[in-house]
């Protein structure tokens, strides 16, 4: 990761996620950040890793993962303005996943004491604490959970596409169109799949009409893909 110029408090202000915080905070949050640039693909950071820095998506896309049964599992899409690496406010964590840039990506990183006084104003050893008796136990059971269950194809994908279509995706009269550009190598790299094994599924979902196609866009039917995720979840 290379380190780039800094960012400022109005420029934060404007991802959606952080749009709440007073312009005070904004800046002070701004000058604590180191911004860093991140190339397709690499590695922002590894599961096991000690946690010990926040981690703030500016720009692109990133993805978290992790090794099921030798095979690795898209866990979930990182979006700009999007606040990760989490798991460094609980005390002596590790991290559970690994984030990759899906794209060239701007991460902003901060201490998370840095963070937590200036986002909450208490000292980080009193929040986590209260996140150790509260949140800690499910969170380790969360982690026990995904180690345990390994996901098909088809699953998978089902997945990644509502993620998308939640996070990149602008409405359209037939359903919701992908602002962002995949082609099948770039979904099969996303959810760890043999590129032909994604074009399979992909052409299934589009018999189901799941997906449609115009052009090289591809518009994703919501109710039909809430649907088989649903049911996928239930089996």
């Amino acid at each position: 990761m290379v380190s780039k110029a800094a960012i400022d408090g109005r420029a934060l202000g404007r991802l959606r996620t952080l749009a709440w915080l007073s312009q005070d905070q904004l800046q002070g949050l701004a000058q604590s950040l180191a911004l860093q640039s991140v190339k397709r693909r690499d590695t922002i950071f590894f599961e096991g890793e000690s946690s010990n820095r926040v981690f703030i998506l500016i720009s692109g896309v990133a993805k978290l993962s992790f090794i099921s049964r030798d095979e690795r599992v898209l866990v979930g899409l990182v979006g700009p303005g999007e606040i990760f690496g989490v798991s460094s406010l609980l005390p002596h964590a590790t991290r559970p996943f690994r984030c990759d840039a899906f794209s060239d990506a701007v991460v902003g990183v901060v201490r998370p004491e840095t963070f937590v006084g200036l986002v909450l104003g208490v000292p980080l050893e009193r929040l986590s604490h209260t996140l150790d008796i509260t949140v800690g136990r499910w969170w380790m059971m969360l982690q026990r959970y995904t180690n345990f269950v390994g996901l098909s194809v088809r699953e998978r994908l089902a997945g990644a596409l509502l993620e998308l279509a939640m996070k990149f995706g602008v409405e359209d009269s037939r359903g919701i169109l992908l602002t962002l550009k995949l082609t099948h190598s770039d979904l099969a790299e996303l959810v760890g799949a043999s590129r032909q094994r994604t074009t399979e599924q992909l052409s299934e979902f589009e018999s189901e009409h799941i997906i449609l196609r115009d052009g090289r866009r591809l518009i994703i039917v919501l109710d039909r893909l809430r649907e088989l995720v649903q049911a996928q979840s239930i089996e």
